[in-house]
């Protein structure tokens, strides 16, 4: 018995460290070499928290973030990201960034909302799914007059 036990632990981590079983949506860390292309993919919408790490505020924070990152998970077109402005002044500096933490929502590589509301996951969840519903209507209206 003991044997089974041990072996089904083995594959649940298994599977669990190759991605099949999901414990966590993936927080993406974002650096000036993969900040622009991933901001920039096409009908995505990229939801960043810019934080420093002796920032008292974004300590204050505690796993928020990992919690949204959660929550998300299953909204193919929204994406958690996350900067430290530490190490990734030039995406900071590009973004114009002053504060922190700062919170923003990109599509197709444009800034389009600034987060300055509650700090709860619920708030920044409907935020994220406002903002990326907008920016989505709006390029599909951009694309259509094109034509």
């Amino acid at each position: 018995m003991r044997s089974i036990s041990c072996f089904l632990l083995f594959i649940f981590i298994i599977l669990l460290h190759d991605g099949i079983i999901a414990s966590r949506a993936e927080v993406i860390t974002l650096t000036p070499d993969t900040f622009t292309d991933k901001v920039k993919e096409k009908d995505t919408a990229w939801f960043v928290k810019f934080c420093v790490p002796w920032c008292k505020h974004c300590k204050n924070l505690g796993s928020l973030w990992e919690d949204l990152g959660a929550a998300m998970e299953g909204e193919d077109e929204i994406e958690i990201g996350q900067v430290d402005c530490s190490t990734s002044k030039p995406v900071c500096t590009q973004v114009d960034i002053h504060s922190y933490p700062t919170f923003k929502l990109f599509y197709d590589g444009e800034e389009v909302a600034k987060y300055q509301g509650p700090r709860d996951i619920e708030s920044l969840k409907a935020f994220a799914l406002n903002e990326a519903e907008k920016a989505a209507s709006k390029a599909q209206l951009d694309k259509d007059g094109e034509l």
